[in-house]
């Protein structure tokens, strides 16, 4: 006679699986979830074959253990040795269940009155059956559960056994007892969202802990966010650990933490340390994934999570690129975003009104805070606001050290405390690409041509990181928030500008001191200089000295052409303005270079007819220069051969402090020029600097280089095979290339000079 199951069913507490599809990529916290939501609340057993359709591929799961929330555990045992015996029968005779039928086939498990196990006094137990197919027997081990014990059968009644056999092809074998191990309980098992899944390994149980425990990040893991850990401690760290402080002083705890700040700098980083210091569960969401183009389904899934972290608590929901998906509704596209902001309003209001006692929190990450709905960031939602900037010297000598600290490295911490001094604008992503890099170039030098003869074990002991790979791969990694606007300085040094002493002396004086001796300006009270102009007659190498000190001081460059700036559409002229002076202060120190400066920032009023969009973007180069907001570590550099033309207001000391008048080469400078050129020039022996120098009076620099090579081309003209260049080649291109400057030109850059003289020497 068949009678259904009566036994209780508990939660299952954790449930370790065998992947039998040996795809790697289903041992992931993504298919668990999926796994868990698409089979929460069916009854599984040790031994079923779970088959699932996950993302359109069919996935195969062999379920090895269940530990109950009672502390039972069933194991699937190995399957007896013999010749008609195979792992491969075995599994393919246990039930072969998917999400939708699983919990039908175990409703038809059903009890036999007739069968006991034989030699057992007393009342025999039912033992249950299923008319579908055999399963291997399951076998049972709880530390609460009291032993049997074989040769006292009095000492209580033997626990009903369990076996899966088929009446269909073992009906003979429905009076004998069960193997020895087999389940003795009837006691069942359901999967909920709070059951723990993990993977058994292809060549025996894994050592999942110390896995685990290697690929944790923990604080001590994260270098130059000290300040920030320190917030994070006191803020979330403090109400998921100990909530009862909170509720004793009647403080609310914090519903959510907003981290904001350039990409690389370790937003992402910091939530999984969080999670993994307090041990509670998280749940990553990536703003664009949980968009779907059906109604109401972004919805759902936000509530769904929010469902599954309250069950899991203490829970983080750690939401990255938070602004695509809770932009500002004023701003929306369509009506989705409107009502995804509106339920992730509604979701975080109710953490607390849930009673949740801080044991639930949403992490927000995002690098543009200020594109995120008003709404999100009041308090009661996102109550703390942490920003995560680009680190200083010390921080990138203390994220160096740290990554270094698990590879062989040569490099002293004075060496890396000078290279991360050099390191302008690299955030931890960053430097974590230059340690690759130099890994993989120690490796590169240790292998030589030795790529066959070498083993494994030998190039553990020779492969080193010098300082030597870490300055390479310093030049091969460059910051990332440099590489839309970075360009290629050229390699011009101070040697390579003929003369110009006092000039090189005054950029020094603005750039170069307030990094190298800080002290010294606050000893005296005063701030750096902001900005410096260089104007003068055209080819008097304003450029090239700006080339030159951006490749001497070794700090960010960023290069900016006037008329590149300006934009036919309203608005955007400036906005690129503004986006050149964030760029230039997240990657601070740096240098802004602005060329021909007279067409981005002329005169109020003399753009009519271009509907005032020169003075809009005047009137914001002003503003970042010196507004409200201070101009920190970035010095502004421009150049011009039309001071008068520039607005007055961008000339008082605060923005410009420094106006450097570049003049014609002297004749010290002239030589000086002559002698750069003919060092990779072959002259003639009958050629005199001094002639030369004296015949060149009121030649600019640019002039005097059109000489040379004009000479080399008559030179050549004259025979092409030619060795030296001759005095009278020299002559002839005199004769060529006169001075473009006039007198009268000159004589206003004079005048302009000495009714602004007093801003030559000022900070």
């Amino acid at each position: 006679m068949l009678h259904p199951i009566t036994g209780p069913v508990l939660q299952a507490e954790e449930v370790v699986l065998h992947n039998r599809s040996k795809d790697d990529t289903l041992e992931t916290d993504e298919f668990k979830n999926f796994f868990l939501r698409s089979l929460v609340g069916n009854i599984i057993l040790p031994g079923n074959v779970l088959s699932l359709s996950y993302f359109g591929r069919s996935c195969s799961l062999l379920v090895e253990t269940i530990r109950g929330e009672d502390g039972v555990t069933l194991q699937r045992p190995a399957p007896p040795a013999g010749p008609d015996t195979e792992e491969s029968s075995v599994i393919n005779s246990v039930l072969d269940s998917t999400s939708a039928d699983l919990s039908l086939q175990l409703s038809m498990l059903t009890v036999d009155d007739d069968d006991a196990a034989p030699g057992t006094p007393g009342e025999p137990g039912p033992a249950a059956s299923t008319p579908r197919r055999p399963a291997p027997a399951l076998s049972l081990s709880s530390p609460c559960t009291p032993s049997y014990n074989s040769q006292n059968p009095s000492a209580g009644p033997e626990e009903p056994a369990v076996s899966l056999e088929s009446s269909s092809e073992q009906t003979d074998k429905s009076s004998t007892a069960p193997p020895c191990g087999a389940l003795s309980t009837d006691t069942f098992y359901c999967l909920t969202c709070s059951t723990k899944v993990s993977f058994k390994g292809k060549a025996g149980q894994e050592d999942t802990e110390a896995e685990d425990k290697r690929s944790k990040v923990t604080y001590s893991m994260i270098g130059g966010l000290s300040s920030q850990l320190d917030v994070i401690r006191e803020t979330i760290e403090l109400p998921l650990k100990r909530p009862e402080l909170f509720s004793n002083y009647g403080i609310p705890p914090p519903r959510g933490v907003l981290l904001y700040g350039p990409p690389g700098t370790g937003k992402t980083m910091i939530a999984r340390a969080i999670a993994n210091e307090v041990g509670a569960h998280m749940t990553v969401i990536n703003g664009p994934e949980v968009m779907s183009k059906f109604y109401g389904e972004t919805e759902a899934r936000l509530r769904q999570i929010f469902t599954e972290a309250s069950q899991r608590r203490p829970a983080i929901i750690f939401i990255d690129e938070l602004d695509a998906l809770c932009p500002k509704r004023e701003g929306a596209q369509n009506e989705v975003e409107k009502r995804v902001v509106a339920s992730l309003l509604t979701l975080m209001d109710g953490i607390g009104s849930e009673g949740h006692s801080g044991q639930l929190l949403v992490l927000g990450a995002t690098n543009r805070p200020q594109a995120l709905d008003p709404a999100l960031r009041r308090p009661g939602r996102f109550d703390k606001e942490l920003e995560v900037g680009v680190p200083g010297a010390a921080e990138r000598a203390d994220i160096l050290q740290k990554q270094l600290s698990s590879v062989s490295c040569s490099a002293t911490d004075e060496e890396l405390v000078q290279l991360a001094d050099a390191a302008h604008g690299y955030v931890g992503a960053d430097l974590t690409a230059v340690c690759n890099e130099a890994g993989l170039h120690a490796l590169r030098r240790a292998l030589g041509g030795s790529h066959a003869t070498t083993s494994d074990q030998q190039l553990m002991g020779t492969v080193t990181v010098t300082l030597q790979d870490l300055q390479w791969a310093m030049s091969a990694v460059k910051p990332s928030a440099m590489r839309e606007v970075a360009i290629d300085v050229p390699k011009v040094r101070w040697s390579d500008v003929g003369g110009m002493e006092e000039v090189k002396l005054k950029l020094k004086q603005a750039v170069e001191w307030p990094l190298r001796h800080p002290e010294a300006f606050t000893r005296m009270g005063i701030q750096p200089p902001k900005g410096v102009l260089l104007y003068g007659p055209p080819g008097c190498s304003k450029t090239m000295i700006a080339k030159a000190l951006a490749n001497e001081s070794g700090l960010n460059f960023l290069a900016i052409k006037g008329p590149e700036l300006l934009s036919k559409y309203v608005g955007e002229s400036e906005r690129a303005v503004r986006e050149v002076f964030r760029k230039a202060r997240a990657v601070a120190p740096s240098i802004v270079f602005f060329d021909e400066i007279d067409a981005l920032a002329g005169e109020r009023g003399s753009s009519s007819g271009s509907g005032g969009v020169g003075d809009r973007v005047l009137a914001q180069l002003l503003t970042e220069m010196d507004g409200i907001e201070q101009l920190r570590d970035v010095t502004v550099l421009a150049a011009t051969n039309r001071p008068d033309m520039i607005d007055k207001a961008l000339m008082r000391p605060g923005r410009l402090d420094r106006i450097v008048y570049v003049p014609l080469p002297d004749a010290p400078t002239r030589l000086e020029i002559f002698s750069l050129q003919f060092r990779n020039m072959p002259v003639a022996d009958n050629v005199s600097l001094d002639d030369l120098v004296t015949q060149t009076n009121k030649y600019s620099g640019a002039e005097i280089t059109a000489v040379c090579r004009e000479a080399a081309l008559l030179a050549l003209q004259e025979d092409i095979k030619a060795q030296h260049i001759q005095a009278r080649h020299f002559e002839s291109a005199l004769n060529a290339v006169k001075p473009r400057i006039p007198d009268s030109l000159i004589q206003s850059y004079i005048s302009y000079q000495q009714r602004h003289s007093g801003g030559l020497c000022f900070f």
